[in-house]
């Protein structure tokens, strides 16, 4: 649930200029939008749309606003910086649904009675793995599929950049399937001092997804920083595993870095193992001596 207060999806117009809507729900749980009344004036202006959609109203809410602005003949640049169902890249155990594939699908429900030209770009943050942009552009009209890299959110935060760049720091790949990722960060910073990449293994249930173990694959890290980089933290398990695994190589200092913080076990669960957690304003965060929000836009 987003907190009180919190705009789930914002619109500007090319210069500028906010775009008031109102999100409603009914009695019977529907919901429903209200643009302003000068919203669809300029039917040749490209509108700028940032969706946070961190719950099904959301979609919902953006999947109406869709219809409205489509339907009016507007084009949009569409920026979502955590997109929904990006975890669910794949069937893992029978019985289980291809949500990535839903989602990309519905997401542009209305396109398809719209012309391409209206269509402009979409852009999100740091997606799990290929398999998304793979999807959007498969299944949307968008004439551009954008995924920022977590490198280029990182330089944003010259206090990250410079844990990242000390002599004495290691980055950790917290899986295999993590390691592309880790090496594109690492490589970011080659014309500075390029930290050595330390990977983990870990194991899974498949049916459950919980961890069973972690491992990582070094002997002595005494003295070093240790900044674990992923895209996404929800109940830390995973950190947790590693982290207790370096205090045991040694290690001096612990980071963490994750574009998407999604905390749901909130960050006293890395009391006394992991010592600053470094996360972007992709969900709204609580105030936390731990936390270091950097506050990313694209500007579209």
């Amino acid at each position: 649930m987003n907190p009180e207060g919190y705009m789930s999806i914002q619109i500007t117009r090319t210069d500028g200029t906010i775009i008031q809507v109102k999100f409603l729900q009914f009695s019977g749980g529907e919901r429903h939008i209200q643009l302003g009344e000068t919203a669809l004036d300029d039917v040749n202006d490209t509108l700028n749309i940032r969706a946070d959609m961190l719950s099904s109203n959301d979609v919902m809410d953006y999947l109406l606003l869709e219809s409205v602005l489509f339907n009016s003949g507007l084009s949009v640049n569409l920026e979502i910086p955590y997109f929904p169902y990006a975890r669910q890249d794949r069937v893992c155990a029978a019985g289980q649904a291809f949500s990535l594939e839903v989602m990309t699908r519905l997401l542009n429900i209305n396109s398809f009675a719209t012309p391409t030209s209206l269509q402009k770009k979409i852009t999100v943050w740091d997606c799990h793995s290929q398999k998304t942009t793979d999807l959007l552009k498969m299944n949307t009209r968008f004439n551009e599929v954008i995924n920022i890299s977590p490198a280029d959110i990182i330089q944003k935060s010259p206090s990250l950049v410079d844990i990242i760049t000390s002599t004495n720091t290691v980055l950790i790949c917290p899986d295999k399937g993590a390691i592309d990722r880790t090496t594109m960060i690492a490589e970011s910073f080659k014309n500075a001092n390029q930290p050595t990449i330390i990977c983990c293994d870990k194991q899974r249930d498949p049916l459950t997804g919980k961890i069973l173990n972690s491992k990582v694959n070094a002997t002595d890290l005494t003295g070093l920083t240790a900044v674990i980089t992923d895209d996404i933290c929800d109940g830390g398990a995973t950190f947790i595993g590693i982290a207790q695994e370096l205090r045991k190589l040694n290690c001096e200092r612990i980071v963490l870095y994750v574009t998407h913080g999604i905390f749901s076990r909130g960050l006293d669960v890395f009391d006394g193992l992991i010592d600053q957690v470094f996360t972007t304003n992709s969900f709204p965060q609580q105030p936390s001596e731990l936390l270091t929000v950097i506050n990313f836009s694209t500007g579209n």
